[in-house]
């Protein structure tokens, strides 16, 4: 589904504006029902107090969500409200602070209270507009990772033989490549300036470059991408020249490619940090959740909201959110319950729990953040504030999520991880009748490359091959390092014909990489097997199934991709 484009979430943004408003306006007459029946003599204690507690929520929920919309100063007078009802709320009948006495209806229903509740409605007709902090934050297109894009590799202003020597050997590592000058690269649309890219050029050519990629940048309020330089001047001084006028890396002739393209996923990774991520919000105030999910997706995060807390697990796993923002209050569920809920699930105890209060007792906040959440955001948050945390706390998780499940050399799913994604795509293929492949990966005659060239050697062609893997295969296709040389790749809606075909691909590229040693350069070659999820009863048995023609492929000869098939 297309983005919103900033004109079409400010249109909607004001569309909810005016339905909070036209809901405001049934809350004041509901609010003016409620006093009635409270100030009702004949009426019983409980059913007082009954009516007492719908008229706290009422409040409580004009405290949080007003200030969002517009309306602060209805904000604020119904916090003040609120907290004057809290005593006869929370836990319970109202206790006389250092009496031991309970309140009174009367004690805290006086004729004040009647009065200020009464005159809330006049807040809302003033709409008191400038008692909300509101900053516009500029929509973001999100800057995809190197593993959910293709990067493109600029050669500028090369000689030619440099150029055709990078254009054969990185494309070969998976990257695109394109030959441009400076006047094409200052005719790039924003969307390709956006993607995934790097810019290689000679060291002469460096300045005009580098003031190239500053005019793009401020054109399209960009990263500037990597700028990476070849030459032979590699003194102090050239190399000093180079990084101020803008250089990242220096590249001596003759180039060594398998670390060249590992330098430029590095700095493009670098710049891919302020990535916005995954977030679930769970609010029973459908207006306020639609106007959280409507700045979020404006700054580029990928939101999904639920207002049912019974959906709440279903929507985690659907949405695999990097973070989770959470109501207090959602009627008759409490949202620190609905936390340590979700932390019975040993998958989910690691996930960030912010929840979204207008409670200002830190009292209070400690209590439940000893219960499953991790932070407190008080209502009302304005969208400055709520873009600006998310990002802070999206790019927190992520960066402790990364070190629990990647491999430090590689940066693939690590062995455990990878295993649950074949688990879960084998029960996604029996449940919805998709082909999807597993394969295994081994290179060929790996011992020898370390044991004659040394680890460091062995080293870059495993960083070589995971970066082949990353560029040349899809975003939805999952890769993990399962052993030390050894990879597996799970790809969805695959049949193991087109696995086979795709992974071949894969293995004649890496076999034309070339890797510098001390003794000279060296190749080395891969080997496959694959087999079908759907095809076995179990995710483990597909995945020995794939092992077995790995096996088979060595038997034959190496260098090349192999299917499972029953035994004779």
């Amino acid at each position: 589904m297309a983005k919103d484009s900033s004109a079409e979430i400010a249109v909607k943004l004001d569309s909810l504006r005016q339905s909070f408003r036209q809901k405001a306006v049934r809350d004041m007459n509901q609010l003016e029902e409620f006093l009635s029946r409270i100030a009702d003599k004949e009426a019983s204690k409980e059913e007082r107090r009954a009516v007492v507690k719908t008229t706290y929520h009422l409040l409580h929920r004009l405290a949080g969500s007003a200030g969002t919309f517009g309306l602060g100063a209805l904000g604020s007078e119904a916090r003040q409200l609120e907290q004057s009802l809290k005593p006869l709320i929370e836990p319970g009948p109202g206790v006389a602070a250092g009496t031991g006495r309970t309140l009174a209806l009367e004690e805290v229903l006086t004729p004040e209270f009647f009065s200020r509740a009464r005159q809330l409605r006049t807040f809302l007709e003033q709409a008191d507009n400038k008692s909300r902090e509101s900053v516009d934050v500029a929509p973001a297109e999100p800057v995809l990772a190197p593993s959910e894009a293709a990067i493109t590799v600029f050669l500028c202003d090369l000689p030619n033989p440099v150029s055709v020597f990078l254009e054969h050997s990185l494309t070969n590592h998976g990257f695109t490549v394109d030959r441009v000058d400076v006047s094409e690269l200052l005719n790039l649309s924003g969307e390709v300036c956006a993607g995934s890219l790097a810019v290689i050029t000679s060291e002469e050519a460096v300045a005009s470059i580098a003031s190239a990629l500053q005019l793009l940048k401020r054109q399209y309020g960009i990263n500037s991408p990597p700028l990476i330089c070849t030459g032979n001047h590699n003194d102090f001084d050239s190399r000093y020249t180079l990084a101020e006028m803008g250089a990242d890396a220096l590249f001596s002739e003759p180039l060594d490619v398998p670390l060249l393209a590992e330098r430029i996923e590095r700095l493009i990774d670098e710049r891919s940090k302020a990535v916005p991520g995954k977030v679930l919000i769970l609010d029973d105030d459908e207006d306020l959740a639609k106007h959280y999910q409507l700045v979020l997706q404006g700054a580029g995060f990928d939101v999904h909201v639920i207002s049912d807390p019974e959906k709440v697990i279903m929507a985690l796993a659907e949405c695999r959110p990097d973070i989770m923002l959470l109501d207090v209050r959602m009627g008759r569920y409490s949202g620190v319950t609905v936390a340590k809920l979700i932390r019975f699930e040993p998958e989910w105890l690691g996930l960030p729990i912010i929840y979204l209060s207008s409670e200002k007792d830190w009292t209070v906040q400690l209590d439940a953040l000893a219960q499953g959440g991790d932070e407190f955001m008080t209502k009302p948050v304005s969208d400055d504030y709520l873009v600006r945390a998310v990002q802070v706390r999206c790019y927190r998780a992520r960066q402790l999520n990364q070190l629990v499940i990647r491999d430090s050399l590689t940066g693939l799913l690590k062995h455990s991880v990878i295993k649950q994604e074949i688990e879960r795509e084998h029960a996604r293929c029996l449940r919805m009748g998709h082909v999807s492949t597993v394969a295994m990966i081994d290179l060929d005659h790996f011992k020898r490359v370390n044991d004659r060239y040394g680890h460091g050697t062995g080293d870059h062609v495993i960083k070589a091959l995971a970066n082949l893997l990353r560029h040349r295969l899809r975003s939805t296709d999952l890769i993990g390092r399962y052993g030390g040389e050894e990879f597996v790749v799970v790809l969805p809606n695959c049949t193991a014909n087109t696995a086979i075909d795709v992974l071949g691909k894969i293995g004649d590229g890496f076999s034309e990489i070339q890797f510098a040693t001390n003794e000279g350069d060296i190749s080395v070659t891969l080997s496959g097997g694959v087999a079908e999820l759907s095809a076995f009863k179990t995710a483990s048995d597909a995945l020995n199934a794939a092992d077995e023609a790995l096996y088979w492929r060595k038997k034959a000869g190496r260098d090349g991709i192999t299917a499972w098939h029953p035994h004779p």
